[in-house]
């Protein structure tokens, strides 16, 4: 019984660690299994108080901020610029971005759900199911 306690004290530890360092929680793997864990998924609602706005996000291919303006119009500063437009779709519940990149423009609807832990949120690529991207809302200053 001690040691079920300690291992319980350390995963406890370790994952309030990692938030409270400004890491990123683990996320689902697919919008499935965020739907099997009981995860909040956001209706556009709820995503209406986040975008428009800034997003400090973690992805598959690293870190970035992502700005969705009142205009319409998209940003996301990282390794690789991107620029586009973004809209509600309410069908599908969800967010949508037109993205413009070199071969021309990635369309994409992401699902969003929202971590138990921390003001985190996690976005699911509605083509495929997949995750995309973690985020939270930026800081202010």
């Amino acid at each position: 019984m001690p040691f079920a306690r300690h291992a319980l004290i350390l995963s406890l530890f370790a994952a309030t660690s990692v938030l409270a360092q400004g890491g990123f929680p683990e996320p689902p793997v697919n919008l499935k299994e965020a739907e099997g864990q009981g995860l909040q998924r956001l209706s556009v609602e709820d995503l209406k108080a986040f975008i428009p706005g800034t997003h400090d996000t973690k992805g598959t291919k690293g870190k970035s901020t992502r700005t969705f303006k009142p205009d319409g119009s998209y940003e996301r500063k990282a390794f690789q610029d991107f620029s586009g437009s973004w809209r509600f779709d309410e069908g599908k519940n969800a967010y949508c971005l037109d993205v413009r990149k070199k071969k021309g423009t990635d369309m994409t609807c992401f699902a969003v759900f929202r971590a138990k832990e921390g003001n985190y949120y996690f976005d699911y690529d509605l083509e495929n199911g997949f995750y995309a991207h973690s985020w939270t809302p930026a800081k202010t200053e």
